[in-house]
């Protein structure tokens, strides 16, 4: 079937783009294939709008039918780093070699060195996409820390029990001044405990109503772990897509002086069992680091995908 390309044109092309991730996630049977629903809207809402600040009209790129649906997207997160989401009907090696082509013509990025470079990221065990990067000159990245690890837990199954924290009280964010508290809260459990950084969040948080304003976004999903002074000691959201029944967890983060009271694990298992309860199939959460993969093995149990990134210096 012979397929278009355009580039993103107008707000309903964001969500065409979300009902196509919501389908294929179910194609692929909820597995991080493509990307989920959420992370489209984490990144439209805030990281693109806070930090990246890609304009969508030169950097998302749409394949469609002869009647319209889309058949594949090109998308960036991050500056010089892509994704290709494909639905698995339409896939074919020359609709891979396609969308690496135009990858590499748009939205590559000179580095300090003055090269051209590109990062491609691709399933570990997807070995056709493998070969389109090889035949265009692309080598897989094996540098730690740049691979994610895209943990995956049946909610089918019996979780364990929710974990008492002595001290803490684990529940979903407040109303008022705690939003503050967790702005603040996100400065040091992401920048190692830098006040700066944490007092600038707090000071404009701004970029955490953006975070509420996306479409999945539920206050009863934004899980906190309160300290005895009111402090906000550890976090994360999750995202409750009813279509797919899947759910994202993004961001999970605990503050420096209040790790290793378990909180991490205390505060996903409470999101997980409330989107247990709201009838949710599968939960996700990605991770880079170890500390973070070992917190993610041991409550999401032993299956994830590997998302590996390949890179390319283009002549």
């Amino acid at each position: 079937m012979q397929l278009t390309p355009r580039t993103y044109q107008t707000i309903e092309d964001y969500w065409r783009i979300r009902e196509f991730l919501r389908q294929v996630m179910i194609l692929n049977q909820r597995r991080e294939l493509s990307w989920h629903v959420a992370r489209w809207d984490y990144w439209w809402w805030f990281a693109n709008v806070d930090i990246e600040k890609i304009p969508p009209e030169e950097s998302i790129f749409l394949w469609e039918t002869p009647d319209g649906e889309i058949a594949a997207v090109l998308n960036p997160e991050g500056h010089g780093q892509v994704f290709l989401q494909t639905h698995p009907a339409f896939r074919t090696p020359g609709l891979d070699h396609e969308m690496l082509a135009i990858a590499e013509e748009r939205l590559s990025i000179t580095g300090a060195d003055g090269r051209r470079k590109l990062q491609v990221f691709a399933d570990s065990q997807d070995h056709a996409i493998h070969q389109a990067l090889s035949r265009r000159g692309f080598q897989r990245v094996e540098r730690p820390g740049e691979q994610e690890l895209q943990h995956r837990r049946s909610l089918d199954d019996p979780l364990p029990e929710r974990i008492h924290s002595p001290g803490y009280t684990i529940r979903p964010l407040g109303d008022g001044l705690e939003l503050l508290e967790r702005c603040y809260a996100s400065g040091l459990g992401f920048h190692d405990d830098n006040i700066h950084t944490a007092r600038n969040n707090r000071d404009h948080p701004e970029w955490y109503h953006h975070i509420q304003n996306a479409p999945l976004y539920r206050r009863d999903l934004d899980i906190v772990a309160i300290a005895a002074d009111g402090s906000v000691a550890s976090f994360v959201t999750a995202w409750f897509d009813d279509v797919s029944r899947t759910a994202y967890l993004e961001p999970v983060a605990t503050v420096p002086a209040h790790r290793q009271h378990g909180l991490g694990k205390a505060v996903i298992l409470d999101a997980l069992h409330r989107l247990q309860r709201m009838g949710c199939k599968v939960a996700f959460v990605g991770g880079y680091s170890q500390p973070a993969n070992a917190l993610y093995f041991s409550v999401m149990g032993p299956e994830y995908d590997l998302s590996q990134p390949w890179e390319k210096v283009i002549p």
